[in-house]
């Protein structure tokens, strides 16, 4: 298949980036800088991801069976998990126990209303000797609908809004003009506030400063994720992460925006201190095209971008506005004044795929709009596969 475009990259060729005429931005990921302190590394990354795909099936007979029925590629991307559809049906507990040696803690399942507000949370907190693990799962319901559209701002008030247990009635109209507080998707926030006290109950002990070091995972997919960004905020800001012998880690995949500019400067300022001590990473995991990543309007992204290329490529912090991605077009009209791009060119050309070889399920993933294709889970666990297995030989 012919490469589509190109990323202007610091380990673009000199020849590519001379002639592009940006700053370059972002690599592609290279295992030696993953032990530098605060590093995106392969590992957490394709852990999180895995433990967020996970998050989506629980210990009741046939929930996986129920999801599959409109959503296939969550089984897909449990059988790429689990190696057999058979496993992939397995209940929460086993795939935990069996696949990452972790305890179930708790499986999360909040459902109702609050303050006005739609709650509808589920995933799990699970652990073992190294790992603490909170992962949200993605849409599944019409009450997750809710939470996704519930796309007004509100305040962060932790200390308040923990304490009658929702945002307020209002909260989306107060507190624009003259507070200066920090803002955060209201839906996303609401359903927090609710899991706020699990967090409390089982996660706090497993982070006590006489615990051995471990590394929380907080993961999630899809609203998951946006859920997972909002339980970032709170695990960076309750705790002192800098005198703690333990490590936060946030991968998120197919993430919502979910902070207004003011919270994710003030995440981003803390991340700026931790991670040079590599005490957090905070990173944001999206495939090619994916829509979801690309909305609400009105809020941005906390974190380092980990950018999935539609021909597998994974490349870290990368910047995807116009001026640093070059299309096939553009790439043809910049060999026309220079003859040393060709051998570039050239190196991306491939067969294109004729699609007889293609599975039944595969067939009709092509067919599906990329903007939609590309959010699917199992799209985004293939290239992260390759990845670690090559670093891995």
């Amino acid at each position: 298949m012919t490469k589509k475009e190109e990323f202007v990259l610091k380990d673009s060729p000199e020849e590519f980036i001379e002639a592009a005429g940006v700053e370059p931005k972002g690599r592609s990921y290279d295992a030696a800088y993953e032990m530098k302190p605060g590093a995106v590394r392969i590992d957490d990354v394709l852990l999180g991801t895995k433990l967020a795909c996970v998050a989506i099936t629980d210990d009741e007979e046939g929930t996986l069976a129920k999801v599959e029925k409109m959503n296939p590629w969550h089984t897909e991307a449990l059988t790429i998990i689990t190696g057999s559809k058979e496993e992939a049906h397995k209940s929460l507990t086993h795939i935990l126990e069996n696949h990452f040696d972790l305890k179930l803690d708790k499986i999360m399942d909040l459902t109702g209303w609050s303050g006005g507000h739609p709650i509808d949370t589920q995933g799990f907190i699970a652990h073992n000797d190294d790992i603490i693990v909170v992962s949200f799962r993605c849409t599944t319901s019409a009450m997750d609908w809710m939470t996704n559209f519930a796309a007004a701002s509100s305040e962060w008030e932790l200390e308040e809004d923990l304490a009658q247990g929702h945002s307020g009635w209002g909260s989306s109209f107060e507190g624009h003009l003259f507070s200066g507080k920090p803002r955060v998707h209201t839906g996303f926030y609401n359903n927090i506030l609710q899991t706020i006290p699990v967090l409390e109950e089982f996660v706090d002990p497993l982070l006590a400063l006489d615990q051995p070091p471990k590394k929380l995972y907080v993961t999630g997919h899809s609203l998951g994720a946006g859920l997972s960004t909002m339980a970032s905020c709170y695990f960076l800001q309750k705790y002192n992460w800098k005198d703690m012998p333990h490590k936060f880690i946030n991968i998120s995949a197919g993430t919502p925006r979910s902070c207004k500019k003011e919270m994710a400067e003030l995440v981003e300022k803390q991340l700026a201190e931790l991670r040079p001590l590599d005490k957090a990473v905070v990173c944001r995991v999206v495939m090619n095209e994916d829509v979801v990543t690309q909305v609400p309007l009105g809020y941005v992204h906390i974190g380092k971008l980990v950018f999935l290329t539609e021909d597998g490529h994974v490349l870290v912090g990368p910047k995807c506005d116009d001026s640093h991605i070059i299309d096939e077009g553009e790439m043809k009209e910049l060999c026309k004044t220079n003859p040393a791009l060709d051998a570039i060119a050239a190196s991306d050309e491939g067969e294109e795929d004729d699609g007889e070889s293609l599975t039944e399920y595969e067939a009709k993933m092509k067919k599906m709009p990329r903007l939609f294709r590309d959010h699917c889970p199992d799209f985004y666990l293939a290239p992260l596969v390759k990845l670690y297995n090559r670093e891995h030989e």
